[in-house]
């Protein structure tokens, strides 16, 4: 973790005192102006948390000012921001609360005073906030599933073996509470782990170390340490090297901050929770202001939690694409690269360009590489095959994305169900067509598991409708020009039809470029697979009516997800789906 200390201190305060603490009150705020108000600033979890915010209101032009105090244990500072800004009378605040009891009078005052509030990381007392008679929606995780996660983690490192110690946070504060009580039951369920010792460190590396001296002094024998967040691992760990324990000791933190994240390349910390901080920011300054427009907003709005681990940092994983030039492939490599960098992964990403024999070849350079896991996803059902067997042979896992391979020992295969997709455009296009109509249908590459499921799902749910005929079937090989030059013959035929559905969004749009040059994309329901950029937008300028969105980011993001279980030993399931929705 990344401290302050000495002179860097003071230029912090000195830089920062004009705008970042007290607000002047004789700033007024704008009628849109939002204020995020966070704990210490210090922290690198709160610098991510600022950034998410800023880039949120950044792309959606809203006006937001930051707040925050040094110590996290200064609730009568955080207090005092909030007072100052009640005074300005401004419109939103997003509070990151120092502590889960003393803000709720500040923030009843504001509601009071038709200030809205939006609750972010650490949950206010829900009794506390009932007595108040306050309703104020909290955007965060779930602590108590955030410890129970590295519970289950530190029990299956110890063999549900040994005796553990843990260092909390602030005593009283609800996220310090629900960690621990979530390891805790984590830990001890149907184990033989013994916790020896709970003491508070107030979220401070230099507590953390005292703490954590005086316990292993009293109890050598140690197995593992949980720190209720990073900056006490930090602390942790200082104490452990310094008397030499740091291979007997497994360490968990709690907050993924970069200073950890390097202990944990180097083995010394083997465990912490991302929490997505940015996400927290982002999604209260977009509760805010909706709550602004006077628009509903869920009293809950959960950001994901992504345990992460040393058994995943520096492993090698290679991701064979059947085509980049595509946008929802590119969309499904940004995914994995992502994710890749949150597990502490080494990934390459290789085109196959729609080339049967250089996927082939490239799968071939991934083993002689000496990759630890492959994630492949198919140009061709068939053709696949000998370089998954290969890789079998040589112990190398293979993850299947999207498309599925006809044969060859597969870990996983992750992808939305395309057939039940095929079903959704054809009620979508039956409901459009009001049951009655005649259509096109678009075919991607034959061979391909993708083009023959979605046109299979189709085909068996639209033949449900008797007053709906498909009249012609053209392969376009999931290409945009093709998909063009078909309907431009097929206009040229005069065929009469009321509805195209196209296997993916480049041939839809390839479909609407050619009925756009002699001006009948707005009399025809179009609607295509995939939900990529080009295709979301051309739904929003009436282009087209329609996509089925199967979230290729969220694909690649899923495909690590599934590489870092396996990293760690955990059961893994044959067959992960990815949600499908309609964008209309």
């Amino acid at each position: 973790m990344g401290k302050l200390h000495g002179s860097a201190i003071l230029f912090f305060i000195f830089f920062c005192a004009a705008s970042l603490f007290i607000p002047p009150a004789a700033i007024a705020g704008s009628d849109q102006t939002i204020a995020l108000v966070m704990k210490a600033l210090t922290n690198p979890f709160f610098a991510k948390m600022e950034q998410g915010a800023k880039n949120f209101a950044k792309e959606n032009e809203i006006p937001l000012e930051v707040f925050g105090i040094i110590n996290e244990t200064d609730t009568s500072h955080q207090i005092s921001i909030m007072e100052s800004l009640i005074s300005r009378n401004i419109r939103a605040i997003v509070l990151a609360p120092a502590d889960s009891k003393k803000l709720i009078p500040v923030c009843k005052k504001a509601v009071g005073q038709g200030i809205t509030i939006i609750n972010i990381d650490n949950p206010l007392d829900s009794n506390l906030l009932i007595k108040a008679g306050l309703s104020i929606p909290f955007v965060g995780s779930n602590n108590q599933t955030g410890g129970e996660l590295l519970g289950t983690y530190i029990k299956q490192q110890l063999k549900g073996k040994g005796r553990v110690l843990v260092i909390e946070g602030i005593r009283g504060v609800e996220n310090a509470e629900l960690r621990k009580s979530g390891f805790v039951k984590a830990v001890t369920k149907n184990s033989s782990i013994w916790v020896v010792g709970s003491e508070s460190a107030n979220w401070n590396t230099e507590e953390a170390f005292s703490v954590t001296m005086k316990f292993l002094q009293k109890y050598p024998s140690i197995d593992a340490i949980f720190c209720a967040n990073d900056q006490m691992a930090l602390g942790t760990l200082q104490a452990v090297d310094i008397l030499d324990l740091n291979k007997n000791i497994l360490i968990a933190g709690y907050d993924n901050i970069e200073s950890v994240r390097n202990e944990i390349r180097h083995k010394k910390i083997h465990a912490t929770m991302e929490q997505h901080p940015e996400l927290m920011g982002a999604y209260g300054v977009m509760l805010a202001q909706k709550k602004i427009n006077g628009e509903v907003v869920p009293d809950n709005l959960a950001t994901p939690l992504d345990i992460i681990t040393y058994e995943t940092f520096g492993k090698n994983v290679a991701f064979s694409i059947s085509d980049m030039k595509n946008p929802f492939f590119l969309s499904m490599a940004g995914g994995a690269r992502k994710a890749a960098e949150l597990y502490g992964v080494e990934l390459t990403v290789k085109s196959a360009e729609n080339n049967d024999s250089k996927q082939l070849m490239d799968l071939v350079d991934f083993q002689k590489n000496h990759s630890d896991l492959i994630i492949l996803n198919p140009t061709h059902a068939e053709s696949v095959v000998p370089g998954i067997e290969m890789a079998v042979m040589n112990k190398i896992p293979v993850i299947t994305v999207d498309r599925k391979s006809a044969g060859g020992k597969i870990l996983c295969h992750v992808a939305s169900d395309n057939i039940e997709g095929g079903r959704m455009a054809a009620k979508l296009v039956a409901d459009l067509l009001k049951n009655k109509g005649r259509i096109i249908e678009i075919e991607g590459i034959p061979g391909t598991s993708a083009a023959h499921d979605r046109g299979y799902g189709f085909n068996d749910e639209i033949k449900r409708f008797r007053d709906i005929e498909v009249i012609a079937r053209e392969v376009a090989n999931f290409d945009r020009e093709q998909a063009k030059q078909v309907m431009v013959k097929l206009l040229a035929e005069k065929i009469s039809f009321d509805a195209v559905f196209a296997h993916n969004d480049n041939m839809i749009l390839g479909v609407a470029d050619a009925l756009a040059d002699v001006e009948l994309t707005q009399s025809k329901v179009l609607v295509g697979f995939d939900a990529i950029r080009d295709a979301v937008q051309a739904v929003k300028t009436k282009k087209i009516s329609a996509t089925i969105a199967q979230h290729p980011q969220e694909m690649g993001r899923m495909a690590l997800e599934v590489t870092a279980k396996y990293f760690r030993g955990e059961e893994i399931s044959s067959n992960i789906p990815v949600t499908l929705s309609v964008i209309r």
